[in-house]
């Protein structure tokens, strides 16, 4: 599938594109993911090396989704589920993802700049090689490997 049979579908009501390949596609398009968070299944989607800037994600469900090298700056992820997703080498550089579930995710090497991670759990999260600036907090870290390869586990309540 490329961007436009996606947006096609998105257009005529579809909302559940689970398991869909869309590596390396450009959906750098105002309002693609701006819909009822109840209804926006994208787990196990692939988008990886697809540029994602702007676009608004709130509370999607990206479980298992492969985004690695993708970029997603400026992006809203707000309460999204990234569950065991694979961010590799992601830039989310000025990415809101406050309140978002990052359990099991592989952030290794990603470009977390300017991001807001304010309430986001990073249970299990890889962030070894990553760069991570911005508003940490109250992150949950449970068997976390942070960007210089030590494991913590507290709960962060100051920045």
């Amino acid at each position: 599938m490329d961007a436009e049979e996606l947006l096609q579908r998105y257009a005529a009501g579809e909302r559940d594109f689970s398991g869909v390949d869309l590596s390396g596609v450009n959906l750098n398009v105002a309002g693609l993911c701006k819909y009822d968070p109840t209804r926006n299944n994208l787990s196990s989607i692939n988008l990886s090396g697809a540029n994602l800037t702007r676009t608004n994600m709130i509370c999607v469900n990206l479980s298992g989704a492969n985004l690695s090298g993708a970029y997603l700056g400026g992006a809203t992820l707000t309460c999204a589920n990234l569950t065991n997703a694979d961010l590799r080498d992601a830039d989310f550089d000025c990415t809101d993802l406050e309140g978002a579930k990052l359990i099991n995710a592989n952030l290794r090497n990603a470009h977390l700049g300017s991001v807001i991670l304010y309430g986001a759990d990073l249970t299990n999260a890889d962030l070894t090689g990553a760069s991570l600036t911005g508003n940490v907090r109250y992150l949950t870290l449970c068997n976390t490997i942070m960007p210089d390869g030590t494991v913590r586990t507290e709960f962060l309540d100051t920045e």
